[in-house]
């Protein structure tokens, strides 16, 4: 099943496999959730950009944040991706920092404009 191969690509950090099926779903070769939550019980609940986050596959995060991964979608437990980015203590990709601070914050400067 192709979301399973995408999962696996992220937890792997194959960069080339998520690509190749990114671009698959564009050409719409291939019907893929790009949020879509693992079933099995090693990634029960979790996206491909938890899992990516989770073993620090910076290259794998960035290029699933650029095709739109919800940066704030929880697993089954309730942690986001970037909670598995801190829980292992790695480094997070400032790609990743920009887009979860800057989301907040245009929320703001909409209401404001309101």
């Amino acid at each position: 099943e192709p979301e399973e191969q995408f999962l696996q690509c992220a937890r792997n950090g194959d960069l080339l496999g998520i690509q190749r099926l990114l671009m698959s779903k564009m050409k719409e070769e291939t019907q893929i959730d790009i949020n879509c939550k693992g079933r099995k019980k090693s990634n029960l609940g979790w996206t491909p950009l938890h899992l990516a986050s989770y073993f620090g596959h910076k290259d794998v995060v960035e290029e699933l944040l650029k095709a739109g991964a919800d940066v704030n979608l929880p697993n089954n437990i309730g942690d986001t991706a970037l909670h598995k980015a801190a829980f292992t203590g790695r480094k997070v990709p400032s790609c990743f920092m920009r887009v979860v601070f800057l989301a907040p914050l245009c929320c703001v400067v909409v209401a404001l404009w309101r």
